[in-house]
Formats: structure tokens, sequence, C-alpha cells
């Protein structure tokens, strides 16, 4: 496989930590960076992969002022999420034109930096992690009305990425601590609690990775193939992946199952699990790396393209338009 860059340039002054694509939209991705801005840019021709093809980037209002980590359009595609730096998740509502946003309202609760934000598959959870080693939960109350239903402690370092379940309110948090765990909603549900600790520095919570956990994705729940998707894969500072496998009710129980090494030489970090059945994977070497499962079980790298990026690959997706994109 080759890997080819169809080129877009956002209009930012630093370093871009994140970049999504809209879940409903074909051709808009928006960029969030270390300046405190995000930008969105829309693909004139959406079947074209040329780079003259994206208009000029235009940026949001401005809600944080320190760098934004993330950004996450609701699986709806009326609401965006920013989570910042500044201790801050602001909140956007899709506006007229199509691709402008009002900032509708700002979530405070962490005592630190806010590192990562997810939207649950029905879009009315949003889940937030950060420095302060804790994992909230907000419910939405319609567009401009949040209330937290859960702040989670558990985590024993910085916690990295919060992401959900592709078809359940079941959370999966990533963390400094160099574990995983699992979150979900109490069967009385009043409240939520950790389901699940893999791996970790005590090694309480059984095999895993041996250094900070940086992301986790899930297989997506259709594959191109046909397949329905049952694991999740995560990326750590050890240079490694590491697959859990899914078992009981819609896969939400998750245990070792394979380790393998990647073409990185240094961190991963960031991966995302595709509809067509690829890991991507970004790194500390610049590098942006495609692998792949053979017949045989063994997970190969299938595509790269060194020097990717002048400095780290902070975030990678696949586009939910495109499979091969």
């Amino acid at each position: 496989y080759i890997l080819r860059p169809t080129g877009v340039t956002f209009a930012h002054t630093h370093a871009v930590w994140h970049v999504t694509h809209d879940p409903c939209i074909r051709g808009v991705v928006y960029a969030s960076s270390a300046d405190g801005s995000t930008h969105v840019c829309v693909r004139k021709n959406a079947e074209s992969t040329s780079e003259s093809s994206w208009s000029p980037p235009t940026m949001l209002e401005r809600a944080h002022d320190r760098a934004v980590r993330c950004v996450a359009v609701s699986p709806c595609g009326r609401m965006l999420a920013s989570a910042s730096f500044d201790g801050t998740c602001a909140v956007y509502v899709r506006a007229s034109p199509q691709h402008a946003w009002r900032r509708a309202c700002a979530l405070e609760g962490h005592e630190s930096e806010v590192k990562r934000c997810a939207w649950s598959p029905s879009g009315s959870l949003l889940a937030t992690c950060g420095r302060d080693r804790t994992v909230w939960v907000w419910e939405a109350h319609g567009e401009e009305e949040f209330e937290c239903v859960a702040a989670l402690h558990g985590h024993g370092g910085d916690v990295k990425c919060v992401t959900w379940h592709p078809s359940e309110d079941v959370l999966v948090s990533a963390s400094y601590d160099e574990s995983v765990r699992v979150w979900r909603e109490d069967e009385d549900g009043d409240d939520w609690s950790c389901a699940q600790v893999l791996g970790g520095e005590s090694g309480d919570g059984g095999e895993g990775h041996r250094g900070t956990v940086w992301r986790a994705s899930f297989e997506p729940r259709r594959r191109m193939d046909g397949g329905a998707g049952a694991r999740c894969v995560s990326c750590s500072g050890d240079g490694e992946f590491v697959v859990w496998n899914g078992s009981g009710f819609c896969n939400t129980e998750l245990a070792f199952g394979v380790r393998f090494q990647c073409g990185h030489d240094q961190a991963v970090l960031s991966c995302d699990w595709g509809a067509n059945g690829f890991i991507a994977a970004g790194g500390g070497d610049n590098s942006v790396r495609v692998y792949g499962e053979g017949a045989d079980g063994v997970w190969r790298q299938v595509a790269c393209i060194e020097n990717a990026h002048d400095d780290d690959v902070n975030h990678v997706e696949w586009s939910p338009h495109d499979p091969m994109e």
C-alpha cells in the first residue's frame, strides 16, 4: 500500500494537536492548535484529493486562552466540543451558514488541563479527561446545558484519552499510569464506576503496556468486509500496540489479546482502527504508519510515510466517509 498526502494547511501559528472529520458532511475537517484556536476547512470539491481543492481555513469564535488539545463533533453533527489546557471544555452549536458555529457554553470542573473530549454514540453524553487524573461524564440537556453526572477517579497519572464503545455507553480511558480502564453506568443508573483495569504499573490489571498509554480505539462496529468489530487497540510510549478482545454484552468486556511491535522508533502517540480493518498510527518519530492483520492473525506494517510532518504526529484519524482516506 502507498500513503499519499492530499494536502491541507491550517493557518495556525503553533503546533496542531488534533484534526477530526465532520461525521455528517464529507470534505469538512476541524483542527485545534496550541495557539488556542480551532479552525474549519472545507473541500470545495468533495471528490477531489488535490491540495487546491481545499478552501482557506476559517477560525471558530475563540473560546480558550491556552492550547486546544482536542476537538470532537457530535454524531448528529449539531454540536462541537473543544478541550483545552485552560481547564475547560467549550461546546459550540452549528449555526447558519452550514459551516458556521456559535459558542454555546463552557464546561468547568477539571482542576487542570483538559486533554481530551469525546461524544458517546448517542450524542447525549460527553466525556472529558485531564491532567488532574480524572474522567468526567457530562449529560446534554438540549444543546446549551450540560450536567456533570460523574467525576471518575482511579487513574494514578494524567488521563491522556477517553473513547466510547461504538454502540454502547461504555467508556475507555488511557493514562500515564500505563493502564486502560473501562467505565460504565451502575445498574441502578445513579452513578458510574470502573468496571475493569487493564494493565498498569502495579500489575494488578494483568498483562498490558509498559509505558504511558496515549490512545485507545475501538474496532468499528461494521467493517467493510461485512464483519462486526469486537476489539479495541491501544498504543503506548513503549512502542507497542495491544489489541484487547471483547466479550460479553456487545463485546464491552475487554481482555488482553495480543501485543505487537510497531515500526515507530519513538512513542506511538495516536492510533485509529478503520472500517477498512487497518490500524493507522502516528508517533514521536514524525511518521505515519498503517498496520494490517494477516490471515495468520499476525499484525504487520503495510504502509508508511517517514517524516510525514516536521515534528510529532499527535493525531491520526480515518475518514468516516472514505474508508481509505
